[in-house]
Formats: C-alpha cells, structure tokens, sequence
C-alpha cells in the first residue's frame, strides 16, 4: 500500500496537493502539522477537512488521514519514539512542502526552518529507504535559490550564487545544496522550483493570500494615493497553485524523475509585464465597482525613499503592509526570468502545462476580492455583536 508522508499540507502548496492524493483510492497520508496541544491539532485538521470540503461524517477519507503533532525543524519531527519508528517502516513517498516564507528572519532562523528541515527530512528518506520501502521523495524548493543572478536562471543545480535578496533565499540555496548531496548518493529525489504562486486556475482557491494579493493591491495606487512605480522593463513570473501540484503529484508517482530539477513557473514568455499587470488590476477593480485615484507613475529610487513618508500617512493595516513592500521593489534590481523549457518537456505530454496568465488573472483576483469581502463582513458583525 502507498504511504505518503507530506510537511506543509495547511500551507497553499500542501493544501491544495492533499487532495490529489486522497483521490488515490489506496493512499494513506500522514500530515506533519505544527500544533500547541492535542486539541489544536484536532482543530486544525478540522478546519483542512473543511478547506477541502470533506464533511467530518466521512470516514472513508477521514481513516486515511493520519494528523501527526510535530516540527520538521527538530530531529525525528519532536514524534515521539513509536510513531516516528512506525514513519520509517510504511512511509513509501515524501513530500516536503513545508516553509517559512518570510524573508526579513535573521540568517540562523532562516537555516533552522530551511535546511534543519531537509535534513530531518532525508534522515527519514534513508531510514525508510534502508528498510526497502522508499519509492520516492519531492522537495518543494523555490526559483528565488537564483538570488541576484541576472537573465535567465537555469534548471539545473546553482551552487555558484553567493548574493540573495534576503535570508530567505539564502537559506533555501543552503538546503538545496544538503539536498543535492544527497541525490547524488542515490536517494530518489526530484527538487521542485515553484515562483510566485498565486490561486486555482480554474477556481481562484487557495489556502492564504500570498505576496502576488499585496502586490496587486499597490500597483491599483489606492494604498499610496496613486503613486506607483514606474517600471516599464519589469515582469512577474505567477503560476497557479493547481499547475503547481499537478505537476509535483505527478513527479511523485514516477520514480524515474529522480535527480530532475522542475522549475515550476511560467518562464520569459508568459511572464506578465508589471505595467500590464497594473493595468489589468485597475481594470477588474473598475468594474467592480472600487473607486481609483489617477496614478502618478516615479522612478524606483523614487518611490523607496517616499515609502516612510506614505507608510505615515496611511491605516496601521495599510503601513504594515507597506514596509514589506522594499522587498518586492529589492526583486526589480535585476532583470530576471526562469527557464522551463526541459520541465515542459517532461510534463506537457502528461497534459499538465502551463496556462495563459490571461486565462486566470480574473478568477483569481474574483476569488481574493469576495474573500475578503467576507472577512470584511464577518469582522463588521463580530464588532456589532
């Protein structure tokens, strides 16, 4: 019987990955979920099965998912000694999809969520592979392991990057490269490069609004009274979620993309242009029906030195928001895109290939504007009570 060990299952990657694998009739599934007691792991698989529409009353997908109360980031996950023993001599497949995706944590943090983790987890891979029952492992890395490298990031290892944005990348190049070591032991393992993922495709779903929601945000101007930034030569790279785990689902089931690095992105041709992007935020907010000032385009250097200054006179939620947005802005400093090229070659015969940003911008922008509004009215009703 398969048995899928998976980190990360209540992050946007993980949640939207669980259920292609519940929808292996066979499958059983053990989620790594980081929880203050007994009692909060029980919630927070509660309020997974609702996410992913499993009504409590189901047992038959209920008994095949096991919640395990632990951190990827200690030895053995912090299980306790039977449970972790029972992970080595039945887990079949890994997935680690867990992450700590803020940028601005002091380098040590960054290693410990990092590379601590993929250490744990390869020490699990060779335990279950030296009792003859490992299939295949699939880390979820990022393209941000490319750090300041200008033009086209290739799919391929990178260990001569030495400058990052920030210590996230850092981290994450560290640990590829404590991945990479072992690969080349022969441990089954595929590394997955996703960029900036952003909702469903076809629904615009997905379990936490990312840096894509805020960007979108600033670049209608409603945050900074119309000042934006002037950036005529910039492009993001955005993938949907369900692109995303289609393909690292896939890739789990094939041992033979062992030692493959899938960069799971849009790539130089269908990255959106952020004037683009900006015109088409202003437009789905037009006819939403949102009110937008006249936008007064400057310069990067501009616009980073005014940031204190709007960041003043603007809402405590808008100004929290508004000093993470030098980290996006550090990103512009190079003109930068991903290939993916050989990881289509590999998945567009399999079906999964990567949509038109055109095809879903709407729908995902639709799905983070009602969500909100909910939240907004959920709030309101809270305050009256």
């Amino acid at each position: 019987m398969k048995h899928v060990f998976i980190t990360g299952a209540t992050g946007a990657i993980g949640s939207a990955l669980v259920p292609l694998l519940l929808a292996e009739q066979d499958t059983q599934i053990s989620l790594l979920i980081r929880a203050k007691s007994q009692s909060d792991l029980e919630g927070r698989l509660q309020g997974m099965l609702h996410f992913w529409g499993i009504a409590p009353s189901d047992q038959a997908l209920s008994k095949r998912l096991m919640a395990l109360r632990g951190d990827v980031s200690v030895p053995c996950f912090g299980l306790t000694p039977d449970s972790y023993d029972r992970l080595t001599k039945e887990t079949t497949h890994i997935i680690h999809a867990a992450a700590n995706v803020k940028m601005t944590l002091p380098l040590e943090a960054a290693r410990a969520s990092a590379v601590t983790s993929v250490q744990s987890i390869l020490a699990l891979a060779e335990s279950c592979k030296s009792y003859g029952v490992l299939s295949k492992v699939d880390i979820v890395s990022t393209v941000g392991v490319a750090g300041r490298t200008a033009g086209l990031v290739p799919e391929r290892p990178m260990p001569e990057v030495k400058r990052f944005h920030n210590t996230y990348e850092a981290a994450k190049a560290e640990a590829e490269k404590v991945v990479l070591a072992q690969w080349r032991k022969g441990l089954p393992i595929t590394l997955h490069r996703p960029s900036m993922v952003v909702g469903d495709a076809r629904t615009g779903k997905i379990m936490h609004f990312q840096v894509f929601y805020h960007l979108c945000e600033f670049l209608s101007g409603r945050p900074t009274c119309g000042l934006v930034l002037r950036a005529q030569d910039a492009v993001l790279d955005i993938i949907p979620v369900d692109y995303v785990v289609r393909a690292i689902h896939w890739a789990n089931v094939h041992p033979d993309t062992a030692g493959h690095i899938f960069h799971l992105c849009s790539g130089p041709e269908d990255a959106i242009a952020i004037p683009t992007l900006m015109a088409k935020v202003r437009d789905f907010m037009r006819a939403s029906g949102i009110s937008l000032p006249r936008l007064y385009p400057i310069p990067l250097t501009v616009f980073r030195t005014l940031l204190p200054v709007m960041a003043l006179l603007t809402p405590p939620r808008v100004r929290r928001a508004l000093y993470t947005l030098p980290l996006f802005l550090d990103y512009l400093a190079e003109p930068q895109t991903f290939a993916n090229v050989e990881t289509q070659k590999l998945l567009t015969p399999t079906g999964i290939r990567v949509p038109p940003v055109d095809t879903y911008l709407e729908t995902i922008l639709t799905y983070y504007h009602q969500a909100r509004s909910v939240s907004s009215m959920n709030t309101l009703a809270s305050v009256e009570a």
